[in-house]
């Protein structure tokens, strides 16, 4: 085992070396973040139950501690004995270069207690700030670590304070960029930051937004009284970015048509990681110039934070990129409101808000100015806007894809390549985020070329653990997507995601968990409204491939080896009365059959069946299939799925015959 290091100044972040460990679920990353944020210290059992549970807490919270704290020793391998028993809970015992908080907080004491006067401790100040990714432990804040949190973010805002002023006395301030971008995510009520700090003896009390646009290299300043041109606050558009033709083509010929009634607010939604913001981005720069009294970008933080902007803090934002003093801008939620319609009136704007987690967050931010414009992004669907036009954007095809990596890795493919470059897509599902982290694998030279990379994502257990780079995450964009449901909601996706057949429709969803039809037909339409599920037709849908792996690891953590037993035992049972998943109890039967369904669930189920131990049902389910595993299947397909029952019924020895199911023994097979 390597160097292993806990970072918690940003997203709850386990490395060893250069490799991230997977912390998936949302109650284990809590524990783990509550244990991280005070390494050397014992926290008690009692604490981490109410971390994990701030409401109601089950009869099992001890014993499911106790089974979280075992996944982190087993996770961290041969250095296990670095998380130990106390006499009332447990501790990580860290050297402070293994914690990013040990390790910040030796830095900031030596940069306090020095004048920063000399480059050598400016670099100390630099290298604490330098720590930190966000605001600590984002997305899995531990309930009962509140004042350690606020302790850790004032004194970042100290020691930022004084970093701005050391930098600007000594004439360095650009070298700042990166850490004032950090800093606007940190501390959310930012005041207007300059460039060049033109007073240096004024105190940077917080950081704007407007000011990260301008460290990005695409945002003007704020406009003066008189100016020609309003403030450009949009981010960078990616030079690499590829596909999305027919869908930007379509919104831009929208948002720039006249006529009588012009619809001038589009919604984008999809699944994370589709590639809304990138598409959002390269439409607003194409549109800029038709919107000459400013372009404007909010993210919302709906879906990639815990805790997502309020509509007061949002209108703060665009408030200051319209250069508005901090003086004038109104303390109150209405104020602010009434600030920025009457500003906006009459105006040309285009207004891009992203990541926006439902109606009432971004709707009172859309320009009140018939001649503007608002471009959203969101996973789940808004067509509760009035007059808005709403697009879908789905996962690419093959070809697109084939553009789209062509574009990120810089050169087109050779015919060798490109059958190469067809099999990473089939591995990363088409997900755009996906390839996008694939292509970054390759041009840090990770991986020599793309067949390399594909050999090793196809040995490898999980996608996710080679498709991650510092500060980019699949798994956790994805599994931010679920973890953000209500807890009912929440736990009844992840037992969604044991169902064995590729296509989930409503009956058999009923049937798995033991609810009715109709709370079973309402679940799936919110699931599909927040692109957790896929609509194929009316009454069936599917999950994507990485999003139900995603949820599997999650529910594999989460959800009781009893309880996973009893969903996947009533879909047996479900699929068996059913008949190969057509006939009268499916709501909207497909017009035939597919095969290969039909040897997905078959496949799927025999995996289940020997983790979960239920063999003979799995067995039953194939006796009462057969007739359509012989309809369906060719030679070679019947044959893998009758090596799959013999192995099954191997616990039995002697037996060729299970259930009534005659099982024709496969060439160089040997009887169970």
């Amino acid at each position: 085992m390597g160097f292993i290091r806990f970072d918690v100044l940003g997203s709850l972040r386990v490395r060893c070396d250069d490799t991230l460990i997977p912390l998936t679920g949302r109650k284990y990353r809590t524990v783990v973040s509550y244990l991280a944020l005070q390494p050397e210290y014992s926290v008690a059992m009692e604490d981490l139950i109410q971390a994990a549970w701030t409401d109601k807490r089950p009869s099992s919270a001890h014993h499911q501690v106790r089974k979280m704290v075992s996944a982190l020793r087993i996770s961290l391998d041969q250095e296990w004995d670095l998380v130990t028993t106390s006499q009332d809970g447990y501790m990580l015992k860290l050297s402070p270069k293994q914690s990013d908080v040990s390790e910040f907080c030796r830095l900031y004491d030596q940069a306090m207690s020095s004048s920063l006067a000399s480059d050598e401790d400016l670099a100390t100040a630099y290298s604490a700030l330098a720590l930190w990714r966000g605001r600590p432990c984002e997305g899995s804040e531990p309930h009962g670590q509140e004042r350690r949190i606020s302790e850790l973010v004032e004194q970042h805002r100290v020691l930022l304070n004084k970093t701005v002023q050391g930098f600007a006395n000594k004439g360095r301030s650009d070298e700042l960029a990166s850490i004032l971008h950090v800093a606007s995510k940190i501390h959310g009520h930012p005041v207007p930051a300059r460039s060049g700090v033109a007073h240096p003896a004024t105190t940077v009390r917080h950081v704007s937004h407007a000011h990260v646009r301008e460290s990005e290299g695409t945002a003007a300043p704020p406009a003066r009284p008189g100016s020609q041109v309003g403030p450009r606050c949009l981010p960078r558009d990616l030079q690499d970015f590829g596909g999305r033709t027919r869908e930007i083509d379509e919104l831009q010929k929208l948002l720039t048509e006249e006529g009588p009634h012009p619809r001038l607010v589009a919604t984008i939604h999809g699944m994370g990681g589709v590639g809304k913001t990138a598409v959002a981005v390269r439409l607003a720069h194409r549109l800029a110039p038709h919107y000459p009294d400013g372009q404007f970008f909010v993210s919302l933080d709906g879906f990639s934070s815990a805790c997502a902007a309020s509509v007061s803090n949002a209108l703060e934002v665009l408030l200051r990129q319209k250069g508005i003093p901090d003086a004038e801008i109104s303390s109150s939620e209405e104020g602010r409101l009434a600030q920025w319609r009457t500003i906006t009136a009459g105006q040309k704007l285009l207004v891009v808000l992203d990541d926006v987690r439902n109606i009432e967050q971004v709707e009172p931010l859309i320009p009140p100015s018939n001649d503007s414009a608002c471009i959203i992004t969101s996973r789940i669907i808004l067509n509760g806007i009035d007059g808005a036009h709403h697009i879908s954007l789905e996962v690419p095809d093959e070809d697109e894809c084939l553009e789209m990596l062509s574009c990120m890795i810089g050169r087109p493919f050779g015919p060798e390549e490109t059958e190469d470059a067809r099999a990473l897509i089939q591995q990363c599902a088409n997900l755009p985020l996906a390839l996008r982290l694939a292509a970054a694998r390759i041009s840090t030279r990770d991986f020599l070329n793309l067949r390399e990379l594909s050999d090793r994502l196809s040995s490898s257990a999980s996608i996710f653990s080679e498709l991650e780079v510092p500060g980019r995450s699949l798994v956790g964009r994805l599994m931010t997507s679920f973890t953000c449901l209500e807890d009912f909601d929440h736990d009844r996706y992840l037992r969604l995601s044991l169902l064995p057949c590729p296509e989930i429709d409503e009956t058999s969803v009923a049937a798995a968990l033991g609810v009715s039809t109709d709370w079973a037909r309402r679940a799936c339409r919110r699931f599909a409204d927040r692109a957790l599920l896929q609509r194929m037709r009316c009454g069936t849908y599917r999950m994507h491939p990485l999003l139900l792996h995603a949820a599997q690891l999650e529910a594999r953590k989460t959800i009781t080896f009893g309880e996973q037993r009893r969903v996947v035992r009533a879909a047996f049972l479900h699929y068996k009365a059913s008949n190969g998943l057509v006939g009268a109890s499916r709501i909207s039967p497909s017009s035939s059959p597919d095969g290969h369904v039909v040897l997905r669930t078959l496949t799927q189920s025999a995996k289940l069946a020997a983790r979960l131990d239920l063999q003979k049902e799995f067995i039953d389910l194939c006796a009462a299939w057969e007739e359509l595993v012989h309809l369906l299947l060719d030679t070679r397909q019947q044959e893998a799925v009758w090596q799959l029952v013999v192995d099954a019924s191997q616990p039995t020895p002697g037996q060729s015959i299970y259930g009534g199911l005659s099982v024709p023994q496969p060439t160089g097979a040997s009887h169970g």
